[in-house]
């Protein structure tokens, strides 16, 4: 019997620690470092300049953050309107919000756009893992409260999909924030890692269970998995949770704050379900009906190609072929916004600063 017991624990070290390992390497490959995309359906930053010379300015900034600094923006420094902090998604970085920060500044906002650790133009090896975001969220935060021309401006959140998660944790730890908006955000890392991994790979993932909440905990200690729910119900301030309901990256009926709903006990907060016909996903509620329409028609021609060189992803094409579709991509159609979601956001915004919320 003792050799039987000691032949199953020898067994379970094993599986714990090939497991363990797996989940490690997973890790460094899942957060490694993001950059944008040379081509891309929606406008860059350059592309304003073009279009609309000496409209829209914007101030490079550097923010510390733990012995390196991380790189931002400042949008729209002759509004005074209000100050958007902005926390990107995952695979993401600043820039790639430019156009719905842009429209925000035609309401009147200036806007800070950051790339997190790890994302774009800001240093670092790779991402690191989730809890990453609210981190570098709370050095922005800081950044602004010590800079003489940010610190006394009404200040917002705008977070989406890790942004979305973003916006909220950071709850748990600052109070200077006078509103948020949450776009598409999880409730916690471990419960997003595991409903993903369950559906890329098979429920078999959940075995593996322990051996992320190690890893995460290994990397961020007592920050490992903040729970932006608990950061929403830490505060009074008012906060506006939207979703698509047709989300299933981070879905609508599973990690999505949106399905924590009735955990929610600030009673400042709205939810609100984005149900727009043929755009309720992950990121196309930030377009317009004839966008979505087209940037449709756009991936259906790119299907031709992808086939053709074997790569699941158009930005894995080899340049030149990248380059000569987008060639003609009219980008006053596919970088079209979604304004109807930039009504909702400035409403939010605007009843804050109107104290009518």
């Amino acid at each position: 019997m003792n050799k039987i017991l000691r032949t199953m624990a020898q067994a379970a070290g094993v599986w714990a620690g090939s497991s363990y390992a797996a989940v490690r390497i997973a890790y460094n490959q899942m957060f490694g470092r993001s950059k944008l995309l040379k081509y891309s359906m929606d406008y860059r930053y350059a592309d304003y300049e073009r279009l609309y010379p000496g409209k829209y300015g914007r101030r490079k900034v550097q923010i510390p953050d733990d012995g390196y600094e991380l790189t931002g923006y400042i949008y729209g420094e002759d509004t005074g309107k209000g100050l958007i902090i902005v926390s990107h998604g995952i695979f993401a970085g600043q820039e790639c919000y430019i156009s719905i920060i842009l429209k925000l500044v035609d309401r009147g906002y200036m806007v800070l756009g950051f790339d997190n650790t790890g994302c774009c133009e800001s240093p670092g090896d790779g991402i690191g893992g989730l809890p990453q975001g609210p981190l570098d969220l709370m050095c922005a935060l800081r950044f602004v409260e010590n800079d003489p021309e940010l610190k006394d401006m009404p200040r917002f959140l705008f977070g989406h999909s890790w942004g979305g998660y973003s916006v909220t944790a950071v709850l748990n730890y600052v109070n200077n924030v006078d509103g948020v908006i949450s776009i598409s955000g999880f409730d916690t890392p471990t419960e997003v890692t595991m409903e993903m991994g369950s559906s890329m790979l098979s429920k078999a993932v959940m075995i593996t269970m322990p051996m992320i909440v190690l890893e995460n905990r290994r990397r961020f200690g007592e920050y490992a998995n903040i729970s932006a729910v608990q950061g929403i119900n830490s505060c009074g301030i008012p906060v506006m949770v939207m979703h698509g309901t047709g989300d299933t990256y981070v879905r609508y009926d599973g990690s999505g704050i949106i399905n924590h709903a009735d955990e929610i006990t600030n009673p400042n907060v709205s939810i609100v379900p984005l149900d727009y016909p043929g755009r309720n996903g992950h990121d196309d509620i930030f377009l317009s009906a004839e966008a979505k329409e087209y940037i449709n028609e756009l991936n259906e021609k790119l299907e031709a190609p992808k086939k053709e060189y074997g790569v699941k992803r158009y930005w894995q094409l080899p340049e030149e072929v990248q380059e000569e579709f987008f060639r003609n991509v009219d980008k006053t159609v596919s970088a079209q916004v979604n304004m109807d979601l930039v009504d909702k956001i400035d409403a939010f915004y605007t009843g804050i600063l109107n104290k009518e919320l």
